[in-house]
């Protein structure tokens, strides 16, 4: 729910931010021309395009494991059989590792987005005069509550560490997601990339250090699985639309290989560190 809260406000403040800049005129022309604003708003569309597919995406296995447990009791199974089940455990993994990695994604992301928002606005965002000034204030909520940020992370290293083993849930989640349409050499380098970060957080020797690295790999498998939905998603368009929304998914894979890259190097310098 509050993943969901966080792709709304993101998106309110994205429109806001759009419209201002379409209107805002700066050295005679609209701010939106300017090279730096128009790269903030192409960010943020993209961000809320991966907000909304983490959150579906989470939801869809929340749906997929309560469904298969309601017809196997409907079925006649007990809580014993229903709890040995091995799709219903299947999606029962999944539900609890997509729901924290979505919650604290999208809560972050939309407090990001809402402080870009006003940045487009300048002085006038931070008065009451726009709505932007409450889309900000109220943002700031999604990353506290319900959980906090830190929460989420906390809930969501266990399953991606242990799920990306040879045999484990997450891997076997991604790889079929990636047979799903014809993905890119950018979403293959991504998970390769992926399985190196695991193997670098799993290799720092220090406990209390590499738990203070699970927000970089949380980040990295996050980024991997929204970055495989808008490829698979943009495969079920066409025209205009299905270009933008490609084009839109390979720049976030940059941005992804970025982050993914930079957080190996951070884990690997910092695996014979003792303490912090």
């Amino acid at each position: 729910g509050i993943a969901a809260q966080g792709v709304g406000m993101a998106t309110a403040a994205f429109e806001e931010a759009k419209i201002f800049a379409s209107t805002r005129i700066q050295f005679g022309k609209p701010i939106e021309e300017i090279p730096a604003i128009k790269k903030m708003l192409r960010r943020m569309e993209r961000e809320i395009m991966a907000m909304r597919c983490l959150t579906l995406e989470g939801g869809r296995t929340v749906d997929m494991y309560y469904w298969k447990m309601e017809h196997l009791r409907e079925a006649g199974s007990n809580e014993k059989e229903i709890s040995n089940n091995e799709e219903v455990r299947h999606w029962m993994k999944l539900a609890d590792l997509l729901t924290p990695i979505s919650k604290y994604y999208c809560s972050e992301m939309c407090n990001r987005i809402a402080y870009d928002a006003l940045q487009i606005h300048g002085g006038s965002g931070f008065t009451e005069d726009y709505d932007i000034a409450r889309i900000y204030r109220d943002a700031r909520i999604t990353s506290i509550y319900d959980g906090t940020t830190q929460i989420q992370v906390m809930a969501a290293i266990g399953g991606i560490v242990s799920g990306m083993s040879s045999t484990g849930h997450f891997r076997k989640y991604l790889l079929n997601e990636i047979s799903k349409f014809s993905a890119s050499p950018k979403i293959l380098t991504l998970f390769e990339l992926l399985e190196e970060a695991v193997v670098a957080y799993k290799e720092i020797k220090s406990t209390e250090v590499r738990d203070s690295f699970s927000v970089e790999l949380v980040e990295v498998a996050t980024r991997v699985l929204a970055g495989i939905q808008l490829e698979k998603t943009s495969s079920m368009l066409a025209g205009e639309e299905k270009g933008n929304r490609a084009k839109h998914a390979d720049e976030f894979n940059i941005d992804s290989k970025s982050i993914a890259l930079a957080n190996i190097s951070k884990m690997k310098e910092f695996a014979n560190v003792d303490k912090l």
